[in-house]
């Protein structure tokens, strides 16, 4: 996977990985990022970073619900060097959410993934990453969760 350096055009090569023990310190003490992120301990966090590189560029929260065969975001953010439209880095969000989507895959629930988003942000979900609404809750599931995971994790293919 790929995310796209903004200044330079460049893509650089990212990685997701579990946020390990050690992580939550620099999490909290980094300054880039405005959630108590150790709240979401207990769920399955993961953190985003250029391949060869330690930095944070973003983070999300999960909590598996197999009784309703899903995945809920319950938390997700940039770096603060990551958002708006003087970003860094472009891709981040939709590669966690992308992420995402592949583990309600790889858990037999027809990449169906929730949230529960700040109403400012209800468009957006819906424009950038094609879900759809659900009474409080937005969710994708099959071909859009599919093509998330093709344009943000297998680069396009």
């Amino acid at each position: 996977m790929k995310i796209l350096h903004k200044k330079s055009k460049r893509l650089h090569e990212a990685v997701i990985e579990l946020v390990q023990n050690e992580d939550w310190e620099i999490i909290e003490k980094s300054g880039q990022f405005e959630f108590n992120w150790r709240k979401e301990k207990k769920y399955l966090v993961h953190k985003i970073r250029i391949k060869l590189e330690d930095e944070i560029l973003g983070l999300i929260a999960l909590e598996d619900i197999p009784k309703e065969y899903r995945i809920h975001i319950r938390l997700i953010e940039n770096s603060n060097k990551n958002k708006g439209t003087n970003k860094e880095y472009d891709f981040v969000a939709g590669c966690l959410i992308a992420r995402s989507c592949q583990i309600a895959f790889e858990k037999e629930y027809d990449g169906f993934v929730s949230l529960k988003p700040k109403s400012e942000l209800r468009g957006l979900y819906k424009k950038k990453y094609g879900f759809q609404y659900m009474g409080n809750l937005l969710y994708t599931e099959l071909s859009n969760s599919e093509e998330l995971i093709k344009k943000y994790l297998n680069d396009g293919k």
